[in-house]
């Protein structure tokens, strides 16, 4: 008689859990990340592929577009993740970059912006961009700041080169092998 009432909870039980471990999945799939990869893919200025889990912290991949500005791309990823309930605090930043013939131009001038960012003297680095496109005229380079990131970024013949280099006194990302 005993075995006769616990088969039926023991499955409805099963049946339950698994109805609850499933909807959760569904759910997390359905309702939250594919509307954020949706939104990601329709980004303006870059390609975005955001990887990792909200437990271990997420990292944002950026590919640049043509000759979209780098700050704006940051920018807009920042909006499109915090929209999704991503906060600033829980994902980094990386850009996506290719070796190039612009590497070069970069690791000329290495000693000169690693030295600006180590005595923050960053009102020299649009002088020192001017330098770069003095010195090499098919170079068009740029800088901009805002309260986290020195974005810098090398364009010349289809091909660009960029670099965030935060201002938080934090792993510079100054040299090309750097991760």
């Amino acid at each position: 008689m005993k075995d006769m009432k616990l088969k039926p909870m023991a499955v409805a039980f099963a049946i339950c859990l698994v109805l609850l471990i499933g909807g959760g999945f569904t759910y997390q799939y359905v309702a939250q990340e594919k509307p954020l990869n949706q939104s990601l893919s329709q980004a303006n200025y870059s390609h975005i592929e955001l990887t990792g889990n909200k437990n271990e912290g997420y990292k944002v991949q950026l590919d640049i577009l043509d000759e979209q500005p780098l700050h704006e791309a940051v920018a807009e990823a920042k909006k499109l993740l915090g929209e999704h309930g991503i906060g600033e605090g829980s994902y980094t930043v990386e850009l996506k970059q290719e070796q190039t013939a612009l590497s070069e131009v970069w690791e000329a001038y290495l000693f000169d912006i690693a030295e600006i960012m180590a005595n923050q003297r960053y009102s020299e680095l649009p002088e020192l961009m001017n330098r770069i496109e003095e010195a090499h005229a098919h170079v068009d380079a740029t800088t901009s700041v805002d309260e986290q990131y020195i974005y810098i970024s090398l364009i010349a013949d289809g091909q660009r080169l960029d670099k965030l280099l935060p201002l938080d006194g934090g792993t510079m990302g100054v040299w090309n092998n750097e991760k």
